[in-house]
């Protein structure tokens, strides 16, 4: 019996003694999951720098000293008899390391998420494509003759074409011939001046839109296409920018039917977007798509604003903005439409007042069973109906290609005033809506699966360490409201249509186009520098307001202007040397008489035994784009008729 109950208190002696090693092995291994979580939180907090290192330290602190006392604590309590101590201190050790882990996984996959947004390398692609459609591919091509461009920056139209030439070894038998920009190349394409060219493999989209390349599609065929990536050379930031100052953004949105944003897309949205930290006062300027002006990088000459994105850049479309309001703009973002369906399905859909009912293609540029219809007044939109209310600007039966898919569609669908301003101001309303849904997720990883999912049709040039000093907004927003924080005024850049009217020497037609209102652009560069605190604010001491009508926002920029007629090169045929020289002189360019035949420049007064060829600058073109009027003449040819002399009597 004793040996019994001594072989009891043994085996509970024993018991004990390995309850308590198991204790003290537990509390070993929390304290060393601790330690470790608490380093990993600790590396995904130091990625923070723009957070106030007060904040971090003393975060940072904290959790060592929780670690210290919940280490001491499991220790002492392994020793103890009663296990409802040690439970109780584990459980607490277990909770700070799920909440460290969790910190650090969500920390860190921001972190590297936003980093991913200023990755640099991107994926670019070339196609060799010809209109004769009897060449089967690229080997076909022997002793004929190969456009590219020759700017040397421009990745898809020179660098990878100058690559594939060489891997392929077309240069043997064949003429590579450069040409200035990318409309030079098209219209010498289209004119057979040369039998194939190298344009982005997106030309599709870029061209089906110009006049003479609706059926560029079916016309054309690819010999070859290769994408490669390259490292994305763009500087456009101003180094003394930042987001804890008033700063710009130029939002390009560029319509693509295919995934990506790298090159050659018409920009189809632009919008100029200022934004004031210290106030929280925001202006979307929007600029229409068909607006004609000096671009940055055509020499001056005029074109359309939205061929801006043609490049491998954005610096092309940064700068002609910069100059035309004359700023500088610190960063861009450029989203393709794709990213536009992405986001606004991310967020759950959007609320917007939509003006009117229409239809429209879808994101892949299909009709058919692909139409995407919206109904008029206060709808919620997914991806796909948002981004028909932000290209729509036609109605049914208007004339253009879209108006015909829409008769065919949606024929009543035909109220509503449809234009690039109506588009403009519809595209704002998205972007307000989109603004409002963000502020709204609760749910981190809702929020960053839509960061991941819309990187693959976004480019900026904004770093990790810009973004991370948002950090101060965000706690406003967070705390409050955001939609009610944040005052955005919309601006709207208008002009004066001269559709058909213009001649564009690089198209060779009479394209439809804009020219900006200078009025308009004055008004929007004011309020602009307001913002900007580049300008002081007048005290507004009156206001009126009629309380019968409903109350509406301005629209800085869309006033009734007046501008005077573009002055145009006219039809100089029938005008006599002296008129030309007053003509000349009048529009304060130099006038050249030359001689067509001996290439001599002639010095008269009058036609005399020349007469009037042709004039060298077509008719109709701006003339502030041309350097000098150059007139061609001829020698008449006609023998003197001999005098007939009167018979004497």
């Amino acid at each position: 019996m004793k040996e019994e109950w001594y072989m009891i208190k043994k085996k509970k002696k024993i018991n004990k003694k390995k309850l308590i090693q198991n204790k003290i092995y537990i509390s070993i291994a929390l304290i060393i999951l601790n330690i470790i979580s608490i380093c990993l939180f600790s590396y995904s907090v130091i990625l923070y720098n723009e957070v106030e290192t007060f904040y971090r330290i003393f975060g940072l602190l904290l959790l060592i000293y929780f670690l210290v006392l919940t280490s001491y604590l499991n220790i002492r309590n392994s020793d103890k008899r009663q296990n409802k101590p040690f439970i109780i201190t584990a459980i607490i050790t277990g909770i700070f390391i799920i909440f460290e882990l969790i910190g650090f996984y969500y920390l860190s996959r921001l972190y590297h998420t936003i980093n991913s947004y200023s990755d640099t390398e991107n994926l670019y692609s070339s196609s060799l494509i010809t209109y004769d459609l009897k060449l089967k591919d690229y080997k076909d091509l022997q002793y004929k003759k190969i456009g590219i461009i020759d700017d040397t920056e421009d990745i898809t139209g020179n660098i990878l074409p100058k690559e594939i030439i060489e891997k392929l070894k077309l240069n043997g038998t064949n003429e590579i011939k450069e040409y200035s920009s990318t409309m030079n190349l098209l219209y010498a394409f289209k004119d057979k001046e040369i039998d194939a060219a190298f344009f982005s493999s997106n030309y599709i989209e870029m061209f089906s839109t110009l006049e003479g390349f609706e059926n560029i599609e079916t016309e054309t065929k690819q010999l070859y296409t290769e994408a490669k990536e390259y490292e994305q050379k763009d500087e456009i930031k101003n180094p003394t920018s930042s987001f804890k100052k008033p700063f710009s953004v130029l939002i390009i949105g560029v319509d693509s039917s295919k995934d990506g944003v790298t090159s050659g897309y018409n920009a189809d949205v632009l919008l100029l977007m200022t934004f004031n930290p210290k106030t929280l006062n925001a202006t979307l300027t929007s600029i229409p798509r068909d607006m004609y002006i000096k671009t940055a990088c055509s020499n001056g000459k005029y074109r359309r604003i939205n061929t801006t994105t043609w490049g491998s850049s954005a610096s092309c479309a940064v700068n002609t903005v910069e100059d035309l309001f004359d700023i500088n703009i610190d960063y861009y973002a450029k989203v393709n439409f794709k990213g536009v369906v992405q986001l606004v399905d991310a967020v759950g859909g959007i609320t917007v007042d939509v003006p009117y009912s229409f239809c429209e293609q879808n994101s892949s540029r299909k009709w058919g069973n692909n139409t995407v219809f919206v109904e008029k007044g206060i709808q919620t939109l997914n991806g796909e109906q948002a981004l028909a209310l932000a290209r729509n600007r036609h109605k049914p039966n208007d004339g253009s290609a879209a108006g015909k898919q829409m008769g065919k569609y949606c024929p009543t669908y035909n109220s509503g005033n449809r234009s690039d301003y109506t588009r403009g101001k519809n595209q704002i309303k998205i972007i307000q809506s989109l603004i409002s849904s963000a502020t709204k997720l609760k749910n981190p990883n809702q929020a960053l699966d839509i960061l991941e999912k819309v990187k693959a049709n976004f480019q900026t040039n904004v770093k990790t360490n810009d973004i991370l000093s948002l950090y101060n907004l965000g706690k406003s927003l967070l705390i409050t409201d955001g939609t009610n924080l944040i005052n955005i005024k919309r601006l709207q850049l208008t002009g004066k249509n001269v559709w058909g009217t213009i001649y564009d020497e690089s198209s060779k037609s009479y394209p439809a186009v804009t020219i900006p209102y200078q009025e308009s652009i004055s008004a929007i560069k004011k309020e602009i520098n307001i913002n900007l605190e580049k300008v002081k604010q007048k005290e507004i001491k009156k206001i009126k307001f009629d309380i019968s009508k409903p109350y509406e926002s301005e629209i800085i920029g869309k006033g009734n202007y007046s501008q005077t007629n573009i002055k145009t090169l006219k039809d100089l045929s029938t005008y006599s040397i002296q008129r030309l020289k007053e003509y000349a002189k009048d529009v304060n360019k130099p006038l050249k008489i030359v001689d067509f035949d001996t290439k001599q420049e002639l010095n008269i007064d009058t036609y005399g035994e020349y007469y009037f060829y042709q004039q060298k600058e077509h008719k109709d073109i701006i003339i502030n784009q041309i350097d000098s009027i150059t007139i061609y003449v001829k020698k008449s040819n006609i023998e003197e008729t001999p005098e007939i002399s009167t018979p004497e009597e």
